[in-house]
C-alpha cells in the first residue's frame, strides 16, 4: 500500500476540495506523522500521481498576496472507489507493519459501525494466527542449535506489540458497537 496515496484519497474524501497545504495541515492536526513516517514533500508527490490517475483533479488555484499559488484538488469517483479498497486492505495491515486499522479508522468516513467491527474480527483472527504461527516456531527449533537461541527471545518483543495491537482493536470495536467512537 502506498501510504502517502492513501492518506491523501482519505483527507480529500473528508476535506475536498484542498490544497497540498491545508491536506498537511489536516494531517498534522491529526498527528498522522507520528507513526506513519509520511513527509511532507510525499504528500505533494502522492497529490501528482493520484492526479495522473485520474484519482484527484484540480479544481482551482488561488493566489493571495505573496503567497505561492495554491492548487485546490477534489477526490473523483475513481479516486473515493481507490480510497475504498485501500482502506479495507488497511484495515487488516497490522503491527509491525504499520498500525493498518488505526490509519484506516482514522480516514473513515463511509464505513458502517458493523463494518468496522467486521474488519476488526477479521484482523483478531489475522493476529491470532501470527501468534500460533509463532509459537509453532518457536517450538520447532532444536535447542541445540546456537544460530537460533536468541530467535525466541527476539519473537517475544513481537508477541508484546501483536497482544497490544489485539487488545487495542478489541476495545476500538467495543466502543464501536456501543456508539462511543466514530467510525
Amino acid at each position: 500500500m502506498n501510504i502517502p496515496q492513501f492518506i491523501v484519497l482519505g483527507t480529500l474524501d473528508r476535506i475536498s476540495p484542498a490544497s497540498g497545504y491545508e491536506i498537511i495541515r489536516d494531517l498534522e492536526k491529526k498527528m498522522v506523522s507520528r507513526w506513519t513516517n509520511v513527509k511532507k514533500g510525499s504528500i505533494y508527490h502522492a497529490l501528482k500521481a493520484l492526479e495522473k490517475a485520474g484519482l484527484v483533479v484540480q479544481t482551482d488555484r488561488l493566489k493571495q498576496g505573496l503567497y505561492p499559488t495554491s492548487t485546490l484538488y477534489k477526490i473523483t469517483a475513481a479516486g473515493r472507489e481507490a480510497f475504498d479498497r485501500l482502506q479495507a486492505e488497511a484495515f487488516l495491515g497490522l503491527f509491525p507493519d504499520y498500525l493498518g486499522f488505526k490509519l484506516a479508522l482514522k480516514f473513515n468516513v463511509r464505513r458502517t459501525a458493523n463494518e468496522i467491527a467486521a474488519f476488526g474480527e477479521k484482523a483478531l483472527k489475522k493476529i491470532e494466527a501470527q501468534l500460533a504461527g509463532m509459537d509453532a516456531y518457536v517450538k520447532s527449533l532444536a535447542e541445540d542449535d546456537p544460530r537460533r537461541a536468541s530467535d525466541p527471545f527476539f519473537i517475544e518483543h513481537d508477541r508484546m506489540l501483536l497482544k497490544q495491537e489485539k487488545k487495542w482493536i478489541e476495545m476500538a470495536v467495543e466502543r464501536i458497537r456501543k456508539g462511543q467512537t466514530q467510525p
